[in-house]
């Protein structure tokens, strides 16, 4: 037997798609829609949960980068400076638990919010505009990262316009299929 999620969870969404969305009828098209949502959560996992370390690990290295460009142009104070170096530590490691890495990720983005917080408080229409410059330029590419994640879900129009997970996380496309 297979234990592994990215076998399991195409068995389990298999399984919904082909005995128990059939027995829904035309009045329960709630159900239906949650249902077809869930199997595509399902499908989506099990295609990218090989990615999901290496997501979550050039997450927390992109984050420690925009953390230190902000921290440059706002100053840091102790616990921020703190906060950054355990993350930056943290995504350098060897050998690293995954769980570690998220709960980083998780620390660090309460120290960016942090350190926004703190240089718009200063007031300076200057700094305003290069912490909005810094914030909007890692969204964008956090949100590209999150349009490839749920591609698999055919929600994106102009799909082909939307580079592969994979090749965002620089690995070859061909280990999001393996």
């Amino acid at each position: 037997m297979e234990l592994r999620p990215e076998y399991l969870l195409p068995v389990i969404a298999k399984a919904l798609q082909d005995v128990v969305l059939p027995v829904l009828d035309d009045h329960q098209q709630v159900a239906q829609e949650q249902l077809k949502l869930a199997i595509g959560f399902l499908n989506i996992m099990a295609q990218n949960g090989p990615l999901q370390f290496a997501f979550d690990v050039d997450e927390l290295r992109r984050l420690t980068d925009h953390a230190k460009a902000l921290r440059d142009i706002v100053g840091a104070s102790a616990a921020s400076a703190a906060t950054i170096e355990a993350a930056e530590a943290a995504g350098e490691a060897v050998g690293i638990d995954p769980a570690e890495i998220v709960t980083a990720t998780r620390q660090l983005r309460l120290g960016v919010t942090d350190l926004i917080k703190r240089g718009h408080a200063k007031g300076d229409k200057a700094l305003d505009a290069s912490i909005f410059g810094l914030v909007n330029e890692f969204s964008r590419i956090q949100l590209d990262r999150e349009r490839a994640w749920v591609l698999p879900m055919g929600f994106e129009n102009g799909q082909d316009a939307v580079p592969s997970i994979a090749s965002q996380l620089g690995l070859p496309d061909s280990v999001a299929s393996d």
